[in-house]
């Protein structure tokens, strides 16, 4: 969330800002409201001074009158606050973080900006099979039953490859531990707070799953990012040292704006698992440590001998708490493309506003900076190791890096 104050001081700014994101809304509307709300609330503040001083006084039968009467215009006037008040956060709400300066201006992901490219995409002296293919081959995917218990972009994964998920988790956890961050285990249920304080809602309601309550909704996460975030909210915290977690949850989305695509195998499904991580620093400390989350995501793609290259996502790619994002995308032989395997965001002090997470300063207590990024999305990851390490006798084969978790150093077929 944006402060309402630098709004007002800095219109021009937030107009050119939503216009590069593609959020059409009137700022100049946001600032009348804005304007009516503390003219209606000077008003309501005068009358309960004014209801404190005639309470001292005796209690005659005018005065008792005046006291009535002003009770029920405080009344009306109070619930008129809290309609504005609902309408003025309603608008914040849909303002999206500001860009970072080096954040490349844009409307798609097609504007995105190669910042590099490592590994050589990798060669074969046949026609690559697509993961689908070798997954129904070696009898490691099953689609058709995913989608006959659940439907479209549900699926079973089985046997080895279960495990291989397992080896990488393994890996993907220890080295998030020996670089400083905590395991946490979340709720995968979280209310309407929750989303609303990490910026998925109101933009990506129609992402979520919901689950309908008599008292309050709660919501399947689509990251834990989600409930990593709220882990501190309404907090005050010690920075000395930036605090660093991550937390490993199946992750739900409903693909409402995927119709139709990446249809075959399990690059795009309504639930897969996932590792994330968050990060809970002091806005100086907050460029290096984005770069020190892309590094980590780097480092496990070269641990993997995966080629990949590194995306600078653009102003209409961001989505809303984002200042700057990078993806990793690795190389897809199948498909002949590169895919988004991980991303990783610097969301500055948006979230913490929206959920009102500060830290100890010298002088006064600041909202304090967060930032996420993927550990390892492990549906993709294992679409990237199947394509990647296939061979044209159709068995693929281990990354080196996972031989010390597993018993066998490559799938093939049953005989």
């Amino acid at each position: 969330m944006l402060d309402i104050k630098f709004i007002k001081d800095n219109k021009d700014l937030v107009i050119k800002n939503n216009q590069s994101r593609g959020v059409d809304l009137d700022v100049d509307h946001l600032l009348s409201i804005y304007e009516k709300r503390n003219t209606l609330l000077q008003e309501v503040e005068a009358k309960r001074k004014l209801r404190k001083e005639q309470s001292k006084t005796k209690p005659t039968a005018e005065i008792i009158k005046q006291m009535k009467t002003l009770g029920e215009e405080l009344k009306k006037m109070e619930l008129d606050l809290k309609d504005q008040d609902q309408e003025l956060n309603l608008l914040l709400w849909q303002l999206p973080n500001l860009n970072l300066s080096d954040t490349p201006i844009g409307k798609t992901e097609e504007e995105n900006k190669i910042e590099k490219t490592v590994g050589e995409k990798t060669k074969f002296d046949f026609d690559p099979k697509h993961h689908a293919d070798l997954g129904k081959e070696l009898d490691l995917i099953d689609i058709e039953k995913g989608s006959q218990v659940s439907g479209a972009r549900f699926w079973y994964l089985k046997g080895q490859l279960v495990e291989l998920q397992f080896a990488l988790t393994q890996y993907v956890w220890s080295k998030l531990i020996t670089k400083g961050f905590t395991p946490l285990s979340v709720p995968n249920l979280v209310k309407e707070r929750a989303m609303f304080g990490t910026g998925f809602f109101p933009a990506e309601k129609n992402e979520i799953y919901e689950l309908q309550q008599k008292e309050e909704s709660l919501y399947l996460i689509g990251t834990a990012e989600v409930p990593l975030v709220n882990y501190h909210a309404d907090e005050i915290l010690d920075l000395d040292q930036p605090k660093k977690y991550f937390a490993m949850t199946p992750a739900y989305r409903s693909e409402a704006g995927s119709y139709g695509k990446d249809m075959k195998g399990i690059l795009r499904g309504h639930q897969f698992d996932k590792i994330e991580m968050v990060i809970f620093c002091k806005p100086e400390q907050s460029e290096e440590l984005h770069q020190e989350i892309l590094a980590i995501e780097e480092e496990i793609w070269q641990d993997l001998k995966i080629p990949y290259q590194i995306s600078n996502a653009c102003t209409g790619d961001l989505g809303i708490p984002a200042a700057k994002r990078y993806d990793i995308e690795t190389w897809t032989p199948a498909q002949s493309k590169y895919r988004e395997v991980t991303s990783c965001s610097s969301t500055t002090d948006f979230q913490s506003r929206r959920l009102n997470i500060k830290y100890k300063n010298a002088n006064k207590n600041e909202f304090c900076h967060t930032l996420n990024g993927t550990g390892m999305a492990f549906g993709r990851a294992l679409v990237s190791i199947m394509e990647n390490f296939q061979t044209k006798d159709g068995v693929i084969k281990i990354p080196k890096v996972l031989h010390q978790y597993l018993s066998f150093k490559e799938i093939k077929k049953s005989s």
